[in-house]
This record gives structure tokens, C-alpha cells and sequence, in this order.
């Protein structure tokens, strides 16, 4: 198990100041979590994202930190013109 730690964390900070979007799962002051394309329920690990979204709405996000198991990341905000 602290083999395969070292090696997730290691993946999980590849992922470091990429894109992806996310499926927001659950929202509690102002953090929300969700699950990107890479991530299974019940098994992997999950986005936590430093800002409340919208529940059941899939958000693009920048990845700004890794865990073992779980990525941080923060909303992109869209410009509206």
C-alpha cells in the first residue's frame, strides 16, 4: 500500500495546472466535490473544488493541487460579453 501511494500521489501531480471538467457531486460552505472522467464511484478518488457549484452540473476546472488519492482544483470562470 505505501508503494502504490507514492505512485498515485505521483500521477495525481502530473495532473497539476490541467483542465477537466467535472461532475459536481456535493457542495458544503463553499467546496464542492465531484468526479472527473477518470474517477469511478465507491472506488477512486474525487475532485475537491475551492468554490460552491451548481449540484448535478458538469464544470470545467483547473487542477491547482494533488492529494494521494483526490485532486484540488478551482472553478473556471467564464467571461460573459
Amino acid at each position: 500500500m505505501q508503494a502504490q501511494e507514492s505512485i498515485s500521489l505521483r500521477k495525481n501531480q502530473s495532473w497539476i495546472g490541467k483542465q477537466i471538467e467535472v461532475l459536481v457531486e456535493g457542495e458544503n460552505e463553499g467546496v464542492s466535490v465531484g468526479r472527473s472522467y477518470r474517477d469511478a464511484p465507491e472506488i477512486d478518488g474525487l475532485v475537491i473544488v475551492e468554490d460552491a457549484l451548481p449540484v448535478g452540473k458538469i464544470v470545467p476546472v483547473q487542477v491547482t493541487g494533488a492529494l494521494t488519492h483526490d485532486l484540488m482544483a478551482k472553478a473556471i470562470k467564464k467571461n460573459r460579453s
